[in-house]
């Protein structure tokens, strides 16, 4: 399956490592999410079997889900000069991509991707999400993976739109309880 170019409709769009400007404004973005479904994890186990299933369901009405609070993790990649960039246009900061790697397991940890509420459409988390996979192939890793909230919809279809599948669920993972969706795809094709 090809994959849309990231860059189709990407003006004025720059992407770097950020300044300490930078990653200040990375704060104050607004990476809320509207959402109009979620998706419901159905898990049985038996002594020889264990199943699971996701159906995406539809809300009764819109439900506008905050970004969850940036960890000091930000920080730690800005120390490290590693893991972190910031998409610019018109010289805002618009969003940023933070990525781990696992250079034991050749694995490359998405954990962050924000763009500004008011900046999206446009490219921009395609252009992050490209800039993050090039990064991780440069090191040699193969793949990628992203948890996410099942209540986070239009990021489950962000992703999906970019190839990546999911593979996993985990009902532990976030403080709040709910469960986390992992989703991944190889890098090889991709950059």
């Amino acid at each position: 399956m090809k994959h849309p170019n990231p860059w189709a409709g990407v003006s004025r769009v720059h992407i770097r490592f950020p300044t300490l400007a930078d990653l200040n404004a990375c704060f104050e973005l607004d990476g809320s999410v509207e959402t109009t479904h979620v998706w419901q994890v159905r898990h049985t186990e038996e002594p020889a079997r264990v199943a699971f299933a996701l159906q995406r369901v539809p809300l009764p009405r819109p439900v506008r889900l905050p970004y969850p609070p940036l960890s000091d993790l930000l920080m730690r990649r800005y120390e490290e000069r590693d893991g972190i960039w910031v998409a610019l246009e018109g010289g805002r900061v618009q969003g940023f991509v933070l990525a781990e790697w696992d250079t034991d397991e050749q694995l490359a940890w998405l954990r962050h991707l924000v763009v500004d509420r008011r900046a999206r459409r446009r490219g921009i988390g395609s252009a992050l999400l490209t800039r993050a996979a090039r990064a991780a192939a440069d090191r040699g890793l193969t793949r990628m993976v992203v948890a996410v909230s099942v209540k986070n919809d239009p990021g489950i279809r962000f992703l999906r739109h970019h190839g990546f599948t999911c593979v996993g669920y985990n009902g532990i993972l976030f403080a709040s309880g709910e469960y986390a969706l992992y989703f991944g795809r190889a890098l090889q094709r991709w950059v």
